[in-house]
């Protein structure tokens, strides 16, 4: 999930590209073009689970240009494939060093830095990724803002976080839930309800909900009175997640409520 959206090429086709032929005839490596072949090979067979062939690739490549910023951001891929966070941040580190204004490294960067509780810093990075405007994929860096907002319990900041990122996708489908949750705890909950309905709408249905989703809905349904709509996800979870948290959550709070 977290190499989504790169585009690769056949390794068979990249190998033989980035070359130029001289007035004397002699060959000479276009280094810019070879490791960017180099890079999308690696992440093709990264993809394809195959990390020792990625690694050869990502290891040419930083031989012919060290300061390559996507070489690096692949590498730091690399090693989150294979959990060693400390070598994947310093990959991220070299990539920004190389071009400060390499947004994709500086979402992957704040990314592990949420995943890695470290949520004042991951808000640095991802704001400033989400403020490129060159960078295409600024939603996604404002949907991992909006998390970290959360983490440091900053609700106005996650809201507006996550309002940013349907904006700019509108085939955003996280965000959605974020918001029907955020503003269940602001008690508005029939704005709520519409973005739970959109979220909804967006997974195709109440049935591939997973366990904390339905659990948001459950709550958003009972505060609004929708009662069908509260025994529907509250069927689902129990069929199907009895063994998770939520579940346990829901029944604790079924008791409370006084639900037989």
């Amino acid at each position: 999930m977290w190499i989504r959206g790169v585009t690769v090429l056949l390794a068979a086709v990249l190998l033989v590209s980035g070359c130029v032929r001289t007035n004397d005839g002699v060959r000479e490596v276009r280094t810019d073009e070879a490791v960017a072949n180099r890079v999308s090979a690696a992440l093709e067979y990264l993809q394809m689970d195959r990390p020792n062939e990625a690694r050869q690739h990502l290891v040419r490549a930083l031989e012919m240009d060290n300061r390559n910023a996507r070489a690096h951001n692949a590498m730091a891929l690399l090693y989150r494939y294979e959990d060693d966070a400390e070598r994947e941040e310093e990959h991220y580190r070299k990539a920004l060093r190389a071009d400060r204004d390499y947004a994709p490294a500086r979402t992957n960067y704040g990314t592990m830095l949420l995943r890695e509780g470290r949520y004042r810093e991951a808000v640095r990075e991802l704001r400033r990724a989400a403020d490129n405007q060159a960078y295409d994929r600024r939603a996604l860096a404002y949907e991992h803002l909006g998390r970290a907002h959360v983490q440091l319990e900053q609700p106005e900041e996650a809201l507006a976080a996550f309002n940013r990122a349907v904006r700019l996708d509108r085939n955003a489908v996280r965000p959605y839930l974020e918001l029907a949750r955020l503003h269940h705890e602001k008690g508005n909950f029939r704005t709520a309800a519409n973005y739970f309905g959109e979220y909804t709408n967006r997974v195709g249905g109440v049935d591939n909900q997973g366990p904390r989703a339905l659990w948001i809905g459950i709550r958003i349904a009972e505060a609004n009175g929708n009662r069908r709509e509260r025994e529907t996800m509250e069927r689902v979870l129990e069929e199907e997640f009895p063994r998770s948290p939520e579940f346990r959550a829901w029944r604790e709070w079924r008791e409370q409520e006084g639900y037989s």
